[in-house]
C-alpha cells in the first residue's frame, strides 16, 4: 500500500474542511471541486460535475458544489462568478438542484452528517482524508472519482506522497477506464471491483458530426497535442518525435503542415523548413473544426489514462498516435496507434500512419465508436454500484477515527 505522509500541510485545501459545521439535516451530495470556471469545463471537471448529477439523480439527493481552492473573489466579482457557475450547471445539466459553496461559506454552511463527499481530485481527496482523520466526516461516506493516477503528475516530492496517500483512506473509489483501475491494482492499492470501474464519455453526438464534416485540406496536416507546462503530457519528446516526422516527410517529398493546441505559447522550429504552428487554447467549437481538417493526431500521455483526446480523433476518423504505457493502448481503438515512447518510433508511427491516410480513397472517414463495454460499464452503473458499496459499508460500520 501507498506509504500516509505522518504530518502534512495543513493549508489551503487541505484545511479548508476542518471547520465544517455538521448538524442532522437533510442528507446531500457534496462534490468537492478545486474550482470552477464556467468557461473552461473540459473532460475531467466535466465528468466529475455529470457524476454529481447522476449521484443526485440516483440518490434522490441535492447536489452542493464545494470550492476548495477557487481563486479568491470578493464582492461583486465573487457573486458574478457564483451566478455563473450556476447558470452553466442549469444550462448543461438541467434537472438537478445545486447550491454553490465557497471561501468562508464553508465555515458557515451547515452540511449534513449522513452527507455523501465525493472527491474528484488528489487534492480533494486529501482534504477529505483530514476531515476524516478530524472526525468530522466518516470514511465511509466518500466517494472517490479516480481519473487518473495522480501521483505520477509529480517528480519525486511531497505533493507526489500525498496524492500517493489518498488511494490508501479508505474511500469507496469509482475509476476512469480499466487502464487506471488496474494500475492501482498493481501499485499495491488493492482490485477495484468491476462495476465501480466506469469507460470515458464522450461527445457522441458532436463526433458524429465531426465525422461528417470531415474534409482532406490540399496539404497532410499533423496536430499535436502540445502542453509544456504538463509533464504528463512529454512535450520535449511530442517534439522530437515531430521533427523525426517532417525529416522522414521532407525526404519523401512530402510537404505538411503542423499544428499544435492545448496551451498558449510559441511556435517551434522543427527543421527542413517546417514549421509548429501553435494554436493555443481553443474553444469546443474550434477545437472539434480543427480535428475535421487534420490527417493525424500526436497526443501523449505519460499516466496510464489515455486522455480523451486520442479517442475524439479516433472515433472522428483520424489516425491517433500515442505512446503506449500499459500495453492495453493499442487495443482501444482500431485508428488508436500506440508504439514505445520513443522520437523516432514516434515519429515513424505518424508518417506511417499519415501516408496511410492520404491514400485511403475518399475524403470522409466513417464515424467509428468505442466497443461498448471495452473500457469499463458507463457511469451511471459505476456510480450506481459505489452508492450500493457505500449504504453497504453503513450497515455495519463504526465510526472512523
Amino acid at each position: 500500500m501507498g506509504v500516509r505522509p505522518s504530518s502534512p500541510a495543513l493549508t489551503g485545501p487541505a484545511a479548508s474542511l476542518l471547520g465544517l459545521h455538521l448538524t442532522p439535516s437533510r442528507p446531500r451530495i457534496n462534490l468537492t471541486l478545486l474550482d470552477f470556471d464556467p468557461t473552461a469545463v473540459f473532460a475531467g471537471v466535466k465528468t466529475a460535475v455529470e457524476a454529481g448529477m447522476l449521484l443526485g439523480d440516483l440518490s434522490g439527493r441535492d447536489v452542493r458544489l464545494v470550492l476548495l481552492n477557487p481563486t479568491r473573489r470578493v464582492g461583486p466579482e465573487r457573486e458574478h462568478y457564483i451566478a455563473a457557475g450556476r447558470a452553466w450547471l442549469a444550462d448543461h445539466l438541467p434537472g438537478a438542484t445545486w447550491e454553490i459553496v465557497c471561501d468562508d461559506d464553508l465555515r458557515t454552511t451547515r452540511f449534513g452528517t449522513e452527507d455523501i463527499w465525493v472527491a474528484t481530485h488528489w487534492m480533494t481527496a486529501h482534504a477529505l482524508d483530514r476531515a476524516a482523520h478530524a472526525g468530522l466526516i466518516e470514511r465511509r461516506q466518500v466517494l472517490y472519482l479516480i481519473q487518473d493516477y495522480e501521483p505520477d503528475f509529480f517528480a519525486a516530492d511531497e505533493d507526489r506522497v500525498a496524492a500517493e496517500s489518498t488511494y490508501a483512506a479508505g474511500f469507496t473509489p469509482v475509476v476512469n477506464t480499466r487502464q487506471v483501475a488496474s494500475y492501482l491494482e498493481s501499485r499495491g492499492f488493492g482490485a477495484v471491483a468491476p462495476a465501480q470501474v466506469f469507460a470515458p464519455q464522450f461527445d457522441t453526438a458532436q463526433l458524429m458530426k465531426t465525422a461528417m464534416l470531415r474534409r482532406r485540406s490540399g496539404r497532410p496536416t499533423v496536430f499535436f497535442y502540445g502542453r509544456p507546462s504538463k509533464p504528463r503530457n512529454m512535450f520535449d519528446l511530442g517534439v522530437a518525435a515531430l521533427r523525426v516526422a517532417a525529416d522522414e516527410l521532407a525526404r519523401k517529398g512530402i510537404e505538411a503542415d503542423f499544428i499544435m493546441a492545448g496551451e498558449r505559447g510559441r511556435n517551434v522550429d522543427l527543421g527542413n523548413g517546417s514549421t509548429l504552428r501553435n494554436a493555443g487554447v481553443l474553444t469546443r467549437p474550434d477545437y472539434f473544426s480543427l480535428i475535421s481538417r487534420v490527417d493525424v493526431g500526436l497526443t501523449l500521455q505519460a499516466t496510464p489514462h489515455p486522455s480523451h483526446l486520442p479517442f475524439d480523433l479516433a472515433i472522428s476518423g483520424v489516425p491517433a498516435v500515442t505512446n503506449e504505457v500499459d500495453g492495453s493502448r493499442n487495443r482501444m481503438h482500431t485508428r488508436i496507434i500506440a508504439v514505445n515512447g520513443t522520437p523516432e518510433m514516434l515519429g515513424t508511427a505518424l508518417v506511417t500512419a499519415l501516408v496511410s491516410s492520404r491514400q485511403a480513397s475518399g475524403a470522409r472517414s466513417a464515424y467509428l465508436p468505442v466497443r461498448q463495454g471495452q473500457m469499463g460499464v458507463p457511469i451511471r452503473d459505476a456510480l450506481s454500484a459505489a452508492l450500493s458499496a457505500v449504504d453497504r459499508r453503513a450497515a455495519t460500520a463504526t465510526p472512523s477515527p
